[in-house]
């Protein structure tokens, strides 16, 4: 078997995933003096927030989500993060009426958007992550490096973390690990030594993840041509394949974007990309007209497919949405050197944005705690 080659230098805190919550306690660590290292298993940052380009050549303005997508003003959480990044964001547009499609046909209610008052951002929800991890110092980020075990050392030595990048196997050890993965996933991939409580386990493995069940369309068009037909271009449809559509366009008049959520389940999520597109295209011809059936491109992305989001299990829709995160996972484990993060952890927004920076901060006030009673 190869060893495990050690890494120099270790900082005090290992981070566990660079999505939003991650990236957010490394920001908070590093603005106390705490210095970092994160390890994240894709080949970018972000976890569930993706932008991807509305077509080959368009610039970081118009970034299309594929993943998380909105906030809102009454995120207080959120809307801190955004003032002290200075990003800005703009509410999705809205005017104009529904299309509520049923096996009778489309009708055409005049009232506005469900959608109205949500909050997205130029260059999509990534950009919140981009940002927070172009301020990293540099060499404290390693992509493409998949945690696989965790094991406590003795006498308070701290945590030995082992994992794989790219084919080569690490080792790290550290005082303190903020674990920012979904829960359940956390469960699923990764070995702790000494196994951890019966109580704590199977609350990681019961919670759901956030997003795990969604597949999403995002379809592009040269201009948002339901505008002028008087559609605010969201929709909601009993017959599918899409149950929701929304108005995805970035700011400006070009492109035009609609995207929506594949039903879950859906026979057409294990059919060819070119039936779903097929599909997508007919639904939307039937909503909005003809000049839906002619797009510039074509996006998918099934987050249920995702190794590093979504555990076996996870493309079933959950029965109930918690309100908050379970209290075992706003408790550190292991004689308090192990520490949750993620939105499924968050006592504000469970699963959204503002649920994420908060549980990123609050894991981080932990692990301050922590490195300061054993100063």
């Amino acid at each position: 078997m190869t060893p495990a080659v050690p890494t120099p230098a270790v900082p005090p805190v290992l981070i566990v995933g660079a999505g939003l919550a991650g990236l957010t306690a490394a920001r908070v660590l590093l603005a106390a003096g705490v210095p970092v290292r994160m390890l994240e298993a894709r080949g970018r940052v972000g976890g569930r927030t993706w932008a991807i380009p509305a077509l080959p050549d368009s610039g970081e303005d118009q970034l299309l989500d594929l993943g998380a997508t909105w906030g809102w003003h009454h995120h207080p959480h959120l809307m801190q993060l955004l003032d002290e990044l200075a990003i800005r964001p703009f509410v999705q547009p809205s005017a104009g009426a529904t299309a509520y499609q049923t096996p009778q046909g489309v009708h055409r209610l005049p009232h506005p958007s469900g959608s109205a008052g949500y909050l997205r951002f130029a260059g999509g929800v990534a950009v919140l992550c981009r940002t927070l991890a172009g301020q990293l110092p540099a060499d404290s980020l390693e992509l493409n490096t998949r945690v696989t075990q965790l094991r406590r050392l003795p006498n308070g030595q701290g945590i030995e973390v082992r994992a794989v990048q790219g084919e080569s196997p690490r080792t790290y050890v550290a005082a303190a690990v903020v674990l920012a993965l979904p829960p359940r996933l956390a469960a699923h991939s990764l070995a702790f030594e000494p196994a951890l409580p019966a109580a704590l386990l199977a609350t990681l493995r019961e919670i759901p993840t956030w997003m795990s069940h969604a597949m999403k369309s995002v379809v592009v068009y040269a201009e948002p041509f339901w505008r002028a037909l008087g559609w605010s271009g969201f929709a909601v449809s009993q017959l599918g394949p899409l149950t929701e559509i929304h108005d995805a366009s970035p700011v400006g008049d070009s492109p035009g974007v609609l995207f929506g959520f594949f039903a879950a389940p859906h026979a057409l999520r294990t059919a060819s990309l070119a039936a779903r597109r097929a599909a997508v295209l007919a639904q939307l011809q039937h909503l909005f007209g003809e000049l839906a059936g002619a797009p510039l491109a074509y996006h998918e992305w099934d987050w249920a497919q995702d190794p590093f989001t979504s555990a076996p299990g996870d493309e079933q829709p959950p029965a109930s949405v918690p309100l908050h995160g379970p209290a075992l996972l706003r408790q550190a484990a292991w004689a308090g050197t192990l520490h949750w993060a993620g939105a499924e952890t968050s006592a504000s927004e469970w699963g959204r944005l503002d649920g994420a920076v908060e549980s990123g901060r609050y894991a981080a006030a932990q692990v301050l705690q922590q490195l300061g009673s054993s100063a």
